[in-house]
């Protein structure tokens, strides 16, 4: 039962992060695809700064390139993953944490008075029921929800984004294997399936 109670605001979160980033919401969806950008940016520029390094030994510039932006392609899985193991950890951890709370509270008896040390009982059950019951929607769904949006907001602009960062990075990756002409359409599915396997891996982990 516990295992199910957590795994519900796992689901929550993720639908409400695919419910926001499908409705457009203003401010979050835009937030997600802005942390998505900035992680392949973080990603391209490290890349550059690989080539820069490598360039002294003779490697091929493209091929550099990308193998950067494939990793870039991988970075918001990688993100939506942690993000969802965290929220996972998050509900196994709260537990624990309710259950150190109860013992501080009735060590007070081997400390305090009678009165005082039932006083301290009651305020740490209060304080172990809020942190066990919060945890799912004040800090494992907004975590979950976050996985969902990123991917909401970034898988489709693989495809058809054509302006985004994120076909940026499609478009480097083609002509790394090819060097020239226009990216396919069957292309571009192969590096969407490609950028969903950490996806699914995140979506395995919520409702494992």
């Amino acid at each position: 039962m516990r295992t199910m109670k957590g795994r519900m605001w796992l689901l929550l979160g993720v639908a409400a992060g695919i419910a926001i980033g499908v409705g457009g919401l203003p401010y979050f969806a835009g937030a997600a695809g802005t942390l998505s950008d900035t992680a392949q940016r973080a990603v391209d520029s490290g890349g550059m700064a690989l080539v820069h390094s490598v360039a002294k030994q003779g490697a091929v510039r493209r091929v550099v390139d990308g193998l950067s932006a494939l990793v870039g392609l991988l970075v918001p899985g990688t993100t939506a993953v942690l993000l969802v193991a965290t929220a996972r950890f998050t509900l196994r951890l709260r537990v624990l944490v309710g259950v150190l709370i109860l013992i501080l509270g009735i060590a007070g008896y081997h400390y305090l008075g009678q009165g005082a040390a039932t006083g301290t009982l009651l305020l740490a059950i209060c304080v172990a029921a809020i942190a066990v019951v919060a945890t799912g929607p004040l800090i494992a769904s907004p975590l979950a929800a976050l996985a969902g949006l990123i991917g909401t907001e970034f898988l489709p602009r693989l495809v058809m984004g054509r302006k985004s960062v994120a076909h940026a990075t499609v478009v480097v990756v083609h002509r790394a294997i090819y060097t020239t002409g226009a990216v396919p359409l069957w292309f571009e599915v192969v590096v969407l399936a490609l950028a969903a396997v950490p996806f699914a891996i995140a979506a395995r982990l919520v409702v494992r």
